[in-house]
């Protein structure tokens, strides 16, 4: 006699079709999320960009309806003038430390509401947050460091980043178009004759940098020599043409503990001295990084 089995499933079935509806159930809860997130760094990631861009591709503008210019430095607190932060210098990537200064004091006096409007993070249904910043290069998010001047941040403005919300960063390498500007010690090294340079600094420094670009004008001066001890103690010591070059001392500055004393003896030679917090020195300029955060 035959079984009769019909309108019965299988064990095999009704394991499948538990499975796939979980499967199911958790892509359903899952997904929506995923796609908020994506949604969300899509509108946030392209202001990051565009104000990286303008910031360090454009020297800003200012006007009051009838006159205008590229020089906002100078007129952002006057009344009835629109201006738009720029920080280019001569060129793209080449920032202008008045410049610099001059947004700190425009977020400073007149507040981040104008700050946020001037840079385009202001729109009917909106209001983004922002974090700007100048860094070091081995700055990180977990251990951000600063580019200081004389001990204090060059730009911080905004907002203090979150941990618990979708914060987009976007990060442009910048130089500052004049290293003197942002140097703790700027020293001029131009004479046919012998002279001795002392320089004191307290480590660490993120760049301490002899360069000798030439012999001096003097061509009846003997040949160049430097010489360079780091607390009394000789580090470098060349004569002739191994004199014209970039002496980097920021490693064995950073390794001494307390107050340095730095001696620079030239002869015959022409370059310059610079020891900074700003960033570091690459390719004849001093380089750090500017961080913008939008969320």
């Amino acid at each position: 006699m035959e079984k009769d089995v019909s309108g019965k499933l299988s064990l095999d079935i009704m394991v499948g079709l538990t499975i796939f509806l979980l499967s199911f159930i958790f892509v359903v809860q899952y997904v929506p999320t995923i796609f908020a997130y994506e949604r969300e760094d899509l509108t946030l990631y392209p202001l990051a960009y565009r104000i990286s861009a303008f910031l360090v591709e454009d020297p800003g503008y200012w006007s009051n309806g009838t006159a205008n210019g590229t020089d906002w430095e100078n007129y952002y607190l006057q009344e009835g003038v629109e201006v738009r932060p720029g920080l280019m210098g001569s060129e793209a990537n080449l920032i202008d430390v008045k410049k610099v200064n001059a947004l700190t004091d425009f977020y400073v006096n007149a507040g981040k509401d104008s700050v946020r409007k001037a840079l385009g993070l202001e729109t009917p249904t909106r209001k983004y947050n922002f974090n700007i910043s100048l860094q070091l290069l081995s700055s990180t998010s977990s251990n951000p460091r600063y580019s200081l001047n004389q001990s204090q941040p060059l730009l911080v403005i905004g907002d203090p980043i979150p941990d618990w919300k979708n914060v987009v960063k976007y990060e442009r390498i910048v130089a500052f178009e004049n290293a003197t500007f942002v140097a703790d010690i700027s020293s001029n090294l131009d004479t046919p004759s012998t002279t001795v340079n002392k320089f004191t600094v307290t480590p660490p420094v993120s760049s301490f940098v002899v360069v000798i670009l030439d012999r001096n004008t003097n061509e009846t001066a003997s040949e160049p020599w430097m010489n360079i001890d780091i607390n009394n103690v000789n580090i470098i010591s060349v004569t002739g043409n191994d004199t014209i070059g970039i002496f980097d001392i920021t490693d064995v500055v950073n390794q001494q503990a307390g107050s340095v004393e730095v001696t620079v003896q030239v002869h015959n030679v022409k370059g310059y001295v610079i020891a900074t917090n700003a960033g570091n020195f690459i390719g004849g300029k001093i380089v750090a990084k500017l961080v913008v955060a939008v969320w």
